[in-house]
This record gives C-alpha cells, sequence and structure tokens, in this order.
C-alpha cells in the first residue's frame, strides 16, 4: 500500500485500480456561541466547512464516500445544526444518499466557543481517471472572489465559488485543473499549481482580484486553461472571472 500528499490530499493505494484521496478542513471561534467571534448559525459553518474538503476531492475526479466530522460543541443542538448543514452541502451530489457522515461531538464539558473539523474520504477508478495537470502555455483564471467571514454571509452566492459551480466546471472537457482557494490566497496557490506542474509562473500586471487576500471558505478557485477557451467559460459561468497568469 502507498501513501502519498499531493498539495492538501492524501492519496493512498489500497489496490491497482482504486485510490482513496483524503481531504480536511477546520475552522473556530466561528458560530452562534458566547465567544465565537463571526456569529453565523451553525448550519452555515456546517454547510461552508464540509464545502471546502468536496471541493478538494471532487477538483482531482474522486467520489466522496464518507464524511467525519469532529465538533468540539455538544450534540443538542448545536452539533444537530452543524450537521445539518453537512447534508445541505452534499445536496447538489447525485450520490449524496450514498455517502456516510459520522463524528464525534463534546459531551463532557460546556462549551463556550465553536470548533469544528471534518474530513472527506473518497474514491477513485483508476482505470477511466487521468490525474489533471496543467500544461505549458495555459493561463489562469480565478472563479469568484476571495471572501472572509461576514463578506460570505452577505455574498448570499452573487460571486464565491460553490459546489454547483464547480460540477458544472466538471463538464468543460477543456479544462486542465481546478484548484480550490482557501486562506493561504491565490498567490500561494497559484505557485503551488505552478510547482506541482514543473512550471513557471507570470503574474499580469493589470489584476483585478487580491492575489494576498484570504478567500476564506473557498469562496474562490484557480481554473487552468488555455487561453482561446476564455470567452466560452465567462459566458457561461454567472460569477466574476478574471485572469491573473500564465504558465511556461
Amino acid at each position: 500500500m502507498k501513501v502519498r500528499k499531493f498539495r492538501d490530499l492524501t492519496f493512498i493505494e489500497i489496490n491497482e485500480e482504486q485510490l482513496l484521496v483524503i481531504a480536511c478542513d477546520s475552522s473556530g471561534a466561528i458560530g452562534s456561541k458566547e465567544n465565537d467571534i463571526v456569529k453565523v448559525s451553525p448550519d452555515i459553518l456546517g454547510y461552508f466547512t464540509t464545502n471546502v474538503a468536496l471541493y478538494e476531492i471532487l477538483s482531482v475526479g474522486a467520489e466522496p464516500l464518507t464524511i467525519v466530522n469532529t465538533l468540539t460543541v455538544e450534540m443538542n443542538d448545536t452539533g444537530n445544526k452543524i450537521i445539518e448543514g453537512i447534508k445541505k452541502a452534499i445536496e447538489p451530489l447525485s450520490a449524496s444518499k450514498d455517502i456516510i457522515i459520522t463524528g464525534s461531538t463534546e459531551e463532557n464539558f460546556p462549551v463556550c466557543q465553536t470548533g469544528m473539523g471534518i474530513t472527506v474520504i473518497g474514491i477513485i477508478n483508476t482505470n477511466n481517471w487521468t490525474m489533471p495537470m496543467t500544461k505549458k502555455g495555459a493561463i489562469a483564471l480565478v472563479v469568484g472572489l476571495p471572501k472572509l467571514g461576514q463578506e460570505v454571509i452577505a455574498d448570499n452566492g452573487k460571486e464565491i465559488f460553490s459546489l454547483k459551480i464547480l460540477l458544472e466546471l466538471k463538464k468543460y472537457s477543456f479544462i486542465q485543473e481546478i484548484l480550490p482557494v482557501g486562506s493561504k490566497g491565490i498567490l500561494f496557490e497559484l505557485k503551488e499549481m505552478a510547482r506541482t506542474n514543473d512550471l513557471d509562473l507570470c503574474i499580469f500586471s493589470d489584476i483585478k482580484v487580491d492575489l494576498y487576500k484570504s478567500a476564506g471558505p473557498a469562496t474562490c478557485a484557480i481554473v487552468s486553461i488555455e487561453e482561446e477557451y476564455f470567452d466560452i467559460l465567462k459566458d457561461k459561468c454567472p460569477i466574476p472571472i478574471n485572469k491573473v497568469a500564465k504558465f511556461y
């Protein structure tokens, strides 16, 4: 059995035809408890935190099998509400009813601040799968905008990345790679995309999106394509798309 890391993912080769893929995310001080800094309903927290790990799994072509939630809150009723958000996050998936949700809560001590971790385990059938790769000459687009905290709630889906948009993007054969952006920002992930494809990176000069800002719960994603397909994608996508770099 071989185990390897790729960016934020872990790949486990369980046999010659199947790979397990593991992604995780965490959140702290976001919720409805006394000492939470960003005040939101627990179901919203569960929804967005789950999305981050789901995006990472789906972007490389894995099918989610199991979602594990590790909650630092009581089950009744904060934990139940977080799990409601987890269930809502997977609704757009055709196999959502087959995904097992499991986890643990804190029942020994009273909690005054919300925290949670999420792990998504997916599977890849390697017989009909090719690892997504960015090619020399491709351009990098940012789909969505980096947003954080209350900005995410206020956006109401107008400018941020979503599972529905990810599933639509995966239908286009001309898209080479999709890489969700998290708290380290767009520039960090651009460099990761270049590094893992053994490419160099040229950042465009006239950029209308903040490359350094945290994208919170993956409110945007980097997409690599040949430049000739840009207008097609821009016309189809309901949220902002910005050219930011070229790989060479």
